[in-house]
């Protein structure tokens, strides 16, 4: 557990994505008036926290859900089916798509 959550950890300080979004979307809340390093850090730290958060309770309902899905046998043909008719509508799509 310690490894994944180091190795996310590392991944998302490096994403370039998360990076920009922070640059373009927290100056708006600092006060140039103030020292503008330890409101950047505060408003990073609430940015982490509730990305924490609500990631976290994502993984925890989705583990769940996929765990009773795995373990029930309607589940997994459920998944099965639903994955199926996907690919069969991208398929079609593809096959209908007009080349140009």
């Amino acid at each position: 557990m310690g490894q994944v959550f180091r190795e996310a950890l590392v991944v998302n300080l490096l994403n370039l994505k998360v990076i920009l979004f922070v640059l373009a979307f927290l100056p708006q809340f600092v006060d140039p008036a103030r020292p503008v390093l330890p409101q950047f850090l505060t408003l990073g730290a609430v940015f982490c926290a509730g990305g924490l958060v609500v990631n976290g309770l994502v993984g925890c309902l989705a583990g769940g859900i996929g765990r009773r899905l795995a373990g029930s046998g309607a589940g997994v043909r459920w998944l099965g089916r639903a994955s199926a008719a996907i690919f069969a509508g991208l398929a079609v799509r593809l096959a209908l798509m007009q080349r140009g």
